[in-house]
């Protein structure tokens, strides 16, 4: 996705008076989607719950909102790894790029459970069950320090972790649903 992404969103969320940023909002639209949610009402309304802007630009923002679930959805089913998680880019200080992270995780968790996904670790891949585990811990991180050479290394490790991560869990989670099973019923 454009850079610019992440900036226009959160303006749009800023002027809704939503009280979710650009980071959570796609990371909750990224748990939905990944637990197959095909109603969004129930994450616009999350996003959007007790909003304290304009009616127009609540308007605008659920149209973006839409947009963004259209094309990460496309994203996310295309399978050609071009998905990735909207958040600051390069020139944005890397504790606020970590926090961004930490809340897109946060919001894809919550997405899921929104969703209504009840995920029973025995009927997953280890390889599923280890990225939900790991996204729980990314959500709970934080930055401390000076930014380093070796800590934009680590950053960039783990957005690359979770981008790949959250295609996987989809592809996994998606499958049954869009593969239809043969029928046994002759016609």
């Amino acid at each position: 996705m454009p850079a610019n992404v992440f900036q226009d969103l959160d303006e749009t969320l800023r002027r809704a008076g939503a009280a979710c940023d650009a980071a959570e909002s796609h990371g909750t639209l990224c748990g939905a989607l990944c637990a197959g949610l095909t109603d969004d009402a129930p994450w616009i309304a999350h996003i959007l719950d007790q909003a304290s802007g304009s009616q127009e630009a609540q308007q605008a923002c659920r149209r973006m909102l839409a947009s963004l679930r259209d094309k990460t959805h496309g994203l996310l089913a295309g399978g050609s790894l071009e998905f990735a998680p909207v958040l600051p880019d390069d020139e944005t200080g890397l504790a606020d790029r970590t926090d961004a992270l930490g809340e897109w995780c946060q919001g894809f968790l919550f997405g899921m459970g929104l969703a209504g996904q009840r995920l029973k670790p025995d009927e997953l891949s280890e390889e599923t069950n280890e990225v939900l585990r790991d996204l729980g811990q990314i959500a709970q991180a934080g930055f401390e320090g000076e930014d380093s050479d070796d800590d934009e290394t680590a950053y960039i490790e783990i957005v690359e972790y979770v981008r790949v991560g959250v295609q996987l869990l989809y592809e996994e989670l998606q499958a049954p649903a869009e593969i239809a099973p043969p029928s046994d019923t002759l016609h």
